[in-house]
C-alpha cells in the first residue's frame, strides 16, 4: 500500500513541475512581446502614425492537464495559470467499501416421501403346446414275460388314463413298412399288438392319424428275440 501511494505522489510531483514549466514559458513569451512593442514605438518618428495595428497582448490561458489515474484510488489534476501557478490537488478518492454480502438463504425443499416402487407384475409364462398329440407314458423296452414271439405291443390312453380305441399305430424298419394297427375296444380298450419277424433289426413305432401323419414321438426299438418275445411301448394323450 505504501508503494502505491509513493508512486502516486511521484506522479503528482511530476505534474506540478510540468505545470510550473508551462506557466513560466507563457510568462516569458508575454514579456518578450511587450519588449518588442516598446522597441518598435521608439523607432517610429513622432507624428507618424504606426502603420501596424497594435496587437493586444496575448491573454494567458489556463492550461488544464488531466493525468490518467496511474493506479486505482489516485487521481491527479493540474491547473496552470499564466499569472500564477495555483495547483489544487483533490484528496485521493477512497475506494468505496462494498456492502457486506448477505449469504443467500439456502432453501431446502421439503422432504418428499419416498415412493415405494410398484411391484411389476410379471405376465404368466405361456406354456408351449406339446409338439405332438400323444407322448410316451413310460420308457419303452423288452418284456421277458410276454408269452408269444415276436410282437410290438402296448396301450394308448387319454389324459385321464382311460384306454382309447381306434387309435392307429404305425411300425416300420429300413426294409418294410407294416399296415397300421388299430387299438382294441371293450375290455381291452386301448391295447394293440403288432406281429413282427425274428430278424435282429431296428424297428420304429409311432402314433399316426387317419391320413398317416405322425401325431406322437417316434420310438426306436432294437429288437432281439433272444432277449424278449415282445417289446412294450405305451402312449398317453398329452391334452
Amino acid at each position: 500500500m505504501n508503494k502505491t501511494y509513493a508512486f502516486g505522489f511521484l506522479i503528482v510531483l511530476l505534474v506540478i513541475i510540468l505545470g510550473m514549466y508551462v506557466a513560466l514559458t507563457s510568462f516569458r513569451s508575454s514579456r518578450d512581446a511587450l519588449r518588442d512593442e516598446a522597441a518598435l514605438a521608439q523607432d517610429t518618428p513622432t507624428g507618424v502614425s504606426n502603420p501596424l495595428p497594435t496587437q493586444p497582448a496575448p491573454t494567458p490561458t489556463a492550461t488544464i492537464m488531466v493525468i490518467p489515474t496511474p493506479l486505482p484510488g489516485i487521481t491527479a489534476t493540474l491547473t496552470a495559470m499564466a499569472s500564477a501557478a495555483n495547483i489544487e490537488l483533490p484528496p485521493p478518492t477512497e475506494p468505496a467499501t462494498p456492502a457486506p454480502t448477505q449469504p443467500l438463504a439456502t432453501l431446502q425443499a421439503p422432504d418428499q416421501p419416498t415412493a415405494t416402487p410398484a411391484l411389476e407384475v410379471q405376465p404368466p409364462t405361456p406354456v408351449p403346446a406339446p409338439a405332438y398329440q400323444f407322448r410316451l407314458a413310460g420308457p419303452p423296452g423288452p418284456d421277458p414275460a410276454y408269452p408269444i414271439c415276436c410282437y410290438l405291443f402296448g396301450t394308448v390312453r387319454d389324459a385321464a388314463g382311460n384306454g382309447l380305441e381306434g387309435v392307429r399305430i404305425q411300425a416300420f424298419n429300413e426294409w418294410n413298412t407294416l399296415e397300421p394297427a388299430v387299438t382294441k375296444a371293450g375290455g381291452e380298450a386301448g391295447q394293440f399288438n403288432i406281429p413282427i419277424g425274428r430278424d435282429l433289426v431296428n424297428w420304429y413305432i409311432m402314433v399316426v392319424d387317419g391320413a398317416g401323419n405322425q401325431i406322437s414321438s417316434q420310438v426306436q426299438i432294437q429288437f432281439d428275440p433272444n432277449a424278449a418275445n415282445g417289446y412294450r411301448v405305451d402312449w398317453q394323450r398329452a391334452y
